[in-house]
């Protein structure tokens, strides 16, 4: 099981700079993205019933949007530009996480 927080994102993120670990790095985005397009999946579908789920469908959003470049990107060999972007998702989880618990979003 994958959890998707900032140190496995940057764990990926390290992964790019060797090109022998890319397509363990792509792996390891495709899984994100599966994780986060399921639960982007579930919470527009709960969203009929339980309205307040708006904000999490547009974060989910955000981060299958992400994702989905980072992945294009290290299918194009574009290295810079995943690494970029991973850096970017690692941002954008830190700024939704709970004070609580810092490394779960």
């Amino acid at each position: 099981m994958m959890i998707i927080d900032k140190d496995s994102v940057t764990a990926a993120r390290q992964k790019i700079a060797d090109p022998k670990k890319v397509n363990q790095a792509i792996k390891d985005v495709k899984k994100m993205l599966e994780i986060k397009e399921a639960l982007l999946w579930r919470s527009e579908g709960m969203s009929s019933c339980c309205g307040s789920l708006s904000n999490v469908s547009a974060q989910l959003t955000r981060e299958v949007n992400i994702l989905e470049n980072t992945l294009a990107a290290l299918e194009n060999g574009n290295t810079t530009q995943a690494a970029d972007l991973l850096q970017e998702y690692i941002q954008v989880l830190e700024a939704s996480c709970e004070p609580s618990q810092p490394n779960y979003c």
